[in-house]
């Protein structure tokens, strides 16, 4: 695994945030995202939901962290 994007600053939490707070804040973040009708904001809602696809799964969250901590 390549670690291109820090998903922890992509969903604005730290990389110790429990699940809750992951939830949360892609819960907040996707909601300002699906107002917003620009490009950017579809930009934003892709990778909002990358972030979350691999931070909310503990497998892929933990291999990303071993791949990010390099």
């Amino acid at each position: 695994m390549n670690v291109h994007e820090d998903w922890y600053s992509v969903l604005e939490v730290a990389p110790h945030a429990r699940p809750q707070v992951i939830e949360a804040a892609f819960g907040a973040l996707r909601e300002l995202a699906v107002r917003d009708e620009s490009d950017a904001a579809l930009r934003t809602l892709v990778q909002l939901n990358r972030a979350h696809a691999v931070l909310c799964n503990p497998l892929r969250r933990a291999a990303y962290d071993q791949e990010r901590d390099r």
